[in-house]
């Protein structure tokens, strides 16, 4: 897909309230890979748009950081980790 590129956000906030309103946020444009770790696909422009969703919630207890995953590097995974929810998946336009 061009235009879109792969995000890990990591956060670590300790306030329940402040936590779960950026658990929520992240739920619209990700998914978990871990308790405090979403991975996101997005268009500059939802990048643009989480970010500043996530500057209004202004975090106090904590912070969150938002990376890019490069594509070129294939994430190695050791372990038993969850399928990728886009695994398997077909689209149909």
């Amino acid at each position: 897909m061009r235009g879109v590129a792969d995000y890990a956000v990591a956060y670590d906030i300790s306030d329940d309230g402040e936590r779960t309103r950026v658990e929520q946020l992240l739920l619209n444009y990700g998914f978990r890979i871990q308790k405090s770790v979403f991975e996101c696909r997005l268009t500059r422009t939802r990048l643009h748009q989480l970010l500043r969703q996530l500057e209004q919630l202004q975090v106090q207890t904590g912070f969150v950081k938002v990376y890019r995953i490069d594509r070129q590097f294939r994430p190695r995974v050791i372990g038993n980790a969850p399928p990728h929810p886009d695994e398997g998946a077909a689209f149909i336009v």
